[in-house]
């Protein structure tokens, strides 16, 4: 069995790219930063299930907040693996934070990219990671 070839990006095919990496990663941050909300309405919600028994009308609650749950879940699992099949490295998803995959001078190395920034403008060596972002 034979493995795919590592997708690589020149600074033009990454900014190319760039309007799909950024309507997923903006998906993939409003997602992250509504789970919190979306657990805690879920743990209200069966709390009260729990204090006001069976006929309190609070399960549907919790069905309902449940729901919810697994839908951004899932929401989130479509953009990263959008990401990821595009050959996009999703580093941060909090801040929305993705790398792609690109040699320099003959040597593997990563395309930097951040929500907010307008264009793939940064590269670093592999395990520098965001630290060691320099400017193409």
């Amino acid at each position: 069995m034979s493995e795919e070839p590592v997708r690589t990006y020149d600074a033009r095919e990454a900014n190319a790219a760039l309007p799909l990496v950024r309507q997923l990663t903006v998906r993939i941050v409003e997602t992250m930063a509504e789970m919190p909300e979306l657990e805690d309405a879920l743990r209200i919600a069966r709390y009260k299930a729990a204090r006001g028994g069976p006929s309190s009308g609070s399960d549907g609650e919790v069905g309902r907040r449940e729901a919810a749950i697994e839908e951004a879940q899932a929401e989130l699992l479509r953009a990263i693996r959008q990401l990821d099949e595009m050959g996009v490295q999703l580093k941060d998803p909090h801040e929305g934070l993705v790398d792609f995959l690109s040699y320099r001078d003959g040597e593997l190395v990563e395309l930097c990219w951040k929500l907010g920034e307008p264009v793939v403008g940064h590269w670093h060596r592999i395990g520098e990671g965001f630290p060691g972002r320099k400017p193409l």
